[in-house]
């Protein structure tokens, strides 16, 4: 039976399944940004988020992300996400589909901030669709990789 794309409150168990499959350009901006692997990203990203969710698409999870707070003193959210192979087949229905907590994260925090590798071209289409503004480039991380700042205010 085709249960079709779905968003679900993300779970520790979806993880192994999304890192086996997570795209090449994730896994390369997660190693350029601070040498972690996509497990150790989605473990912390799901421990730190106040809300985490995985897409699903035919029950398989394809992706999954949240938002952490930058820090106690400010209001600022940092989103993140991490996909897999099968989340590049079936793109715009998971860009409608999170549009709604991607609002939902810029209700809760004053700002929306995080980096994005300037290798990665298609999550900097998706990052602008969604309505972030992709702003200066930066060189961070152990390697100095370019990196482009995105935020939504």
């Amino acid at each position: 039976m085709r249960k079709g794309a779905e968003i679900v409150p993300a779970a520790a168990e979806h993880i192994p399944a999304i890192a086996a499959n997570v795209r090449a350009a994730d896994r390369e901006e997660l190693w350029a940004a601070g040498c972690r692997s996509p497990l150790d990203c989605m473990r912390h990203g799901l421990d730190c988020s106040d809300e985490a969710w995985t897409g699903l698409m035919d029950g398989e999870p394809v992706c999954m992300f949240g938002c952490v707070p930058a820090s106690i003193l400010g209001n600022t959210g940092r989103p993140w996400l991490v996909g897999t192979k099968l989340l590049d087949r079936h793109p715009l229905v998971f860009l409608r589909r999170c549009k709604g907590h991607v609002r939902e994260m810029a209700e809760r925090f004053d700002r929306l901030e995080n980096y994005v590798d300037a290798r990665n071209l298609r999550a900097m289409a998706w990052l602008a669709w969604l309505g972030f503004d992709i702003c200066e480039q930066v060189r961070t991380g152990p390697y100095g990789r370019a990196f482009f700042r995105f935020e939504m205010r």
